[in-house]
Order: C-alpha cells, then structure tokens, then sequence
C-alpha cells in the first residue's frame, strides 16, 4: 500500500474515532439535557397544582367541580394532561386532552413507587408523574396524575442522531478527500526523488537531487542523499584506482616472468648461464608478487578483523622491533621511553605490525649515519608513538597521499623499487580499527616524524 493511501487511511480513521467520540458527547449531554428540562418542567406543573388544590376546593361542597375547573385552567399547558384524583377514586377534575383519555385510577397510586417514570401509551411516550396533594394539617386530600407528552423531544432526538450521522460520514469523506490531496502534495518532492534515482546511472552518478535550502524533511533527505553519492562517488573512484593499480602491479612481474620463460623456450635450455639467469628472475618476481598478494589479502581481512581486549606492554614490543631492525639493517635506532611500563590495549602483534612499517618506512628514507628515533609515552589515556627520522624528508603535495593504496613517488617513498605502497595504508588500517589516529609532519631535506595516537578502550 503506498503512503498516500495509508495517510488517507490514517485519516479517515483518525477522524472517525474522533467523530464518533464527539457525536456520542454530543447525543448523550443533549438528549440527557432535553429529557432533565422536560421532566423538570412536567415535574413543576404537577407540583403547583397539587399545593394549589387544597387551598381551591371545599372539600364536599356540591360546586367543587366547577371550582376545580376554573381555577386549574390557569395550569393548561400545551401536551400536558392533569387529573386530580380523590380519595374515593373519583376523578375531581381534569386538564387536557390532546391524547384521550390516559390511565388515571387510584390504584394507579398506591402501585407506583416513585413519582416520575417515563411511559408509552398508545405509542406516545409521557412522562409520568403521580403526586399527593395534602392539606395544611398535612392529610392527604387527593392526587395529581401528570402525562406529559415527550414525542417533541424524542423527534428532536432523533433529528439529532440523523445530522449528527449524516455529519460524520461526510466528515470521513472529507477527511479521506483532504487526506489524499495532502500527502500527494506533500510527497510530490518524494515522487520527484524517485523519478530521478531511477534515471540516475549507476556506475558514473553523475546525477543529483535538486535541494533548497530549507530544513524541512524533504530538503534534509535530497541534500543527505546527495552526500552519500558523493561517498559512493569517491568510493567507486578509489575503487577504479585500486584495481588499476594492482593490475599494474602485477602486470609488471607477470611480464618479467612471461619474457624469461619464453627466452627458455626458444633458446635459452641449452644455455646453463641463461637459464641460471632466468630462474633467479623468475624467482625474484615470483617473490615480489607472494609479497603483494600478502599485502592485498591483510588489507581484506583487516576490514572483518575481531579485535580482543588483550593489553600489552607497548614498552616491551616496540623495544623489540626497534632491536630487531638495529640488527638487521645496522643502524643506530634510539629508543626513548618512560622507566615504567607503557600499557595498552593494542593487540600485541598489531602494535609489532605497526612500529615495523614506520621503522622499514624511515630506513627506506634514510641513508646510513642518519638519525632515526622512536619515542612512546602515556598522553591523555592513551599511547603515543613517535617514529622520526632526519632523511630526504617528503613534498608536502605528497602528504595528502602517503596512506593510499599504492601510491609511490620517487621523491616521496623510496630509491628502490621493492615496495608497492602497501604498508602505509596497512598501518592506517591498524590504527583505525582502535580508533587511532596517524599524523605526519615533513620537510623537504630535513626529516620525517609518523606519531600515532591509540586511545584506551
């Protein structure tokens, strides 16, 4: 179901539950209102004549009848019906007679209990009311038996429930109408999103959604969107450039090792000096490419790694890589770091990974006699790493760059053509799955300093 019907729906149900609340308050506060005022009034008349009887007619008298009539005129009231009762059942007089005769006996009085009830005679419905009339001594005299007709109010009532239902309904109507017409020109800008994703190109997205500058929803979810085809841009661009530079990658010792196997081919088995020569090369690219395809697959498995909470000594770690590259490479590697133990909550051999690619990265930019130092200590609950070295120093229009897949420069990386531009993208992995950050600083002819800060978990 599609949004503007649901709206419309929701509107249509919204309203009819709220319709149906109001016309319920509106039938029971009214009709309850109407049948208080009628039976107030009925209930008044019946009770003015009864006090007003005793003081009227002379008890026995042979005219009491016509005294009855005479002065109970002035009680006439339109759909009323009044009959005084003695007490020997005989009716003393009457008052109206717009209905007939109605059910009036001194049986009647002693049968009821209460003084007011409503009935239907005849198919009219009255409102009944049997009271005493007492004189001043307080002996009851006679009674008055009241009909008052409701058939006004109950038409009144009913008249009522049939706006009040016609209302309702066009109320619905009216609110599903409105409810469409709303989320259409509310969803127009939606609409319009969806028409232009789908001719968007998938592969270029070149395309983008028109946004003003309000900050209504529609505006906030066309500039979002806008943005995160901006990141699908770059991502599908970096994307390209990986593939088209490991291509290149392996191009180049693919081509090495194709040209020495032809060269064995077509002369060079006979030849013990080109084939010794031919192996070694072929060995030497065989090499090179273990080693790029072990960079491409740690780059993978670095974004799916399950990181543990391991502290370690970072004192102790770095110590030894920093031992272990003086050995090697026959530097002189300075190693600064508190008396104290440097815990942290870097994985060991992360940290070991990590160190290693700034140390073969600054041994790389170094000639020998060149000052290489790596310092650590505790900053703001966490480690920090400073590896810095005093070589060739990088541009700074190669800075932006360093951490990208396979990005090399002659004047930025190194004087060899071993390395792939693998290792300091390795490392900016690392870090970031600590939520780590790298920082570089470099001068052209005076140095280079990697720090790298692991905050505690």
């Amino acid at each position: 179901m599609s949004i503007k019907w649901r709206v419309s729906l929701i509107s249509i149900g919204t309203i009819a539950g709220i319709t149906l609340l109001f016309t319920m308050f509106i039938y029971f506060s009214l009709s309850k209102w109407m049948m208080e005022q009628q039976d107030h009034s009925a209930l008044t008349s019946a009770l003015h004549i009864a006090l007003a009887y005793p003081g009227n007619i002379e008890q026995g008298s042979h005219n009491s009848n016509e005294k009855s009539q005479s002065w109970l005129s002035q009680f006439d009231t339109k759909n009323q019906t009044f009959y005084i009762i003695g007490l020997d059942g005989k009716t003393v007089a009457s008052l109206g007679n717009t209905f007939g005769v109605l059910p009036h006996s001194l049986a009647l009085t002693r049968t009821q209990k209460g003084a007011l009830a409503h009935v239907n005679v005849r198919g009219h419905a009255f409102v009944r009311i049997i009271l005493p009339s007492h004189a001043e001594s307080g002996k009851t005299v006679a009674w008055v038996i009241s009909y008052a007709s409701t058939d006004v109010v109950q038409a009144y009532i009913a008249a009522l429930v049939r706006v009040l239902i016609f209302g309702s309904l066009l109320a619905l109507v009216l609110a599903g109408l409105s409810g469409y017409v709303m989320s259409f020109v509310a969803l127009r800008p939606i609409t319009d999103i969806i028409r232009r994703m789908r001719h968007m190109d998938a592969f270029s997205i070149k395309g983008r959604l028109p946004h003003d500058s309000g900050r209504d929803e529609i505006a906030e979810l066309s500039k979002t969107f806008n943005e995160m085809l901006d990141r699908i841009r770059k991502t599908i661009e970096k994307q390209n450039e990986f593939i088209a530079d490991a291509s290149h990658e392996f191009r180049s010792p693919l081509t090495v090792i194709e040209g020495y196997i032809n060269l064995l081919d077509r002369w060079g088995k006979d030849d013990p000096a080109v084939t010794e020569r031919s192996i070694g090369a072929i060995k030497k690219e065989a090499a090179r490419l273990r080693r790029l395809t072990n960079g491409l697959l740690q780059l993978a498995s670095l974004a799916n790694v399950q990181l543990e909470s391991m502290p370690c000594d970072a004192k102790r770690v770095i110590e030894e890589v920093v031992l272990q590259f003086s050995e090697v490479f026959q530097r002189n590697i300075a190693f600064e770091h508190p008396d104290e133990a440097v815990m942290t909550e870097m994985q060991s051999e992360h940290l070991h990974q990590v160190t290693a690619i700034f140390l073969q990265n600054a041994v790389k930019h170094t000639l020998e006699g060149q000052e290489i130092a790596v310092r650590i200590s505790r900053r703001k609950g966490g480690l920090l790493m400073i590896v810095e070295d005093k070589g060739e120093g990088i541009d700074q229009e190669h800075l932006p760059h360093l951490f990208d897949r396979f990005y090399r420069s002659d004047r930025a990386r190194s004087r060899s053509t071993e390395g792939f531009g693998l290792g300091l993208a390795i490392a900016k992995e690392i870090v970031g799955l600590y939520q780590g950050e790298i920082r570089v600083v470099s001068e052209k002819g005076v140095g280079t300093a990697f720090s790298v800060t692991i905050p505690d978990r």
